[in-house]
């Protein structure tokens, strides 16, 4: 059996041709889905492009072909009221239909300085809560059959996503963190829930070319620190591999999330990765 794989979309850019040609690639690639994230500026240096994440959203539920999906991880509940959130969720799914899936969060320390950034109040962790429950009862009411995943690892996330969400994405974490969380929160769910990992993946086709690119994300330790995972294709199989005994899906950020690199993953990772 081999664990079902999406990519992020490359928004790093001030032109929407990369991402466009994800949309337009994914069924050749192999992969079960594509995802935007919601951030007005990269957090790792504000000063680069961005695009935004509601608009890359709607442009991809157009532009990826059948079967592929559509999702989001994550819109960030605290950036928009209620009602505005749900009418975004409702308008894709009304695009690219069952395709759809929601991932939501509330922010976290950093996005921080994106709030700052952009005037946005930063409310306590129970207002943003409460938004999180606000819009996830208004997306069950105009798009019942939507699936909703929760992102984040804190406990009341998780406890969100085991009593009424459809799905949990952890972004980042290790194996050892992982299977604690993952087991945790199967045991606390309260309705079915598709358990998915996500995370940045250095891909590098050679160890000199992998020694470059971990040269410029500040070396190995940097890179470590950061949590990603870094390594030529059966290195990078065998972090996924271990990931994917313990969820149900895999959401992969590659770096640099290029057409090179989706071809390289496509075709020396995504087939390894049976288990």
């Amino acid at each position: 059996m081999t664990t079902p794989v999406s990519l992020t979309l490359p928004q790093f850019d001030s032109s929407p041709q990369a991402f466009l040609d994800l949309c337009r690639q994914a069924p050749a690639l192999g992969i079960r889905g594509v995802f935007g994230f919601d951030h007005l500026v990269p957090l790792a240096d504000p000063r680069r492009p961005v695009l935004e994440g509601v608009a890359v959203l709607a442009a991809a539920a157009a532009a990826v072909p059948a079967p592929v999906r559509v999702g989001s991880l994550v819109l960030r509940t605290s950036v928009r009221p209620p009602a505005v959130t749900a009418a975004v969720v409702a308008t894709v799914a009304a695009v690219c239909g069952s395709r759809a899936v929601v991932g939501l969060g509330v922010g976290d320390r950093y996005s921080a300085d994106e709030a700052r950034r952009y005037g946005m109040p930063r409310a306590s962790l129970a207002e943003r809560l409460r938004a999180l429950e606000e819009t996830i009862a208004l997306i069950r009411q105009r798009t019942p059959s939507l699936a909703i995943w929760i992102g984040g690892v804190h406990q009341s996330l998780r406890d969100v996503a085991a009593s009424t969400g459809d799905g949990w994405n952890a972004w980042q974490l290790g194996v050892d963190k992982l299977a604690a969380v993952v087991a945790e929160l199967r045991a606390a769910a309260t309705r079915p829930l598709v358990v998915s990992w996500g995370g940045g993946v250095i891909l590098a086709e050679n160890r000199d070319s992998l020694e470059e690119a971990l040269s410029r994300r500040g070396g190995a330790e940097e890179v470590a620190t950061q949590g990603l995972v870094a390594g030529t294709p059966d290195e990078v199989t065998a972090e996924l591999r271990a990931r994917a005994d313990l969820v149900d899906e895999l959401v992969v950020s590659v770096l640099p999330n290029v057409a090179s690199n989706w071809l390289l993953f496509s075709t020396k990772v995504l087939p390894n990765l049976a288990r």
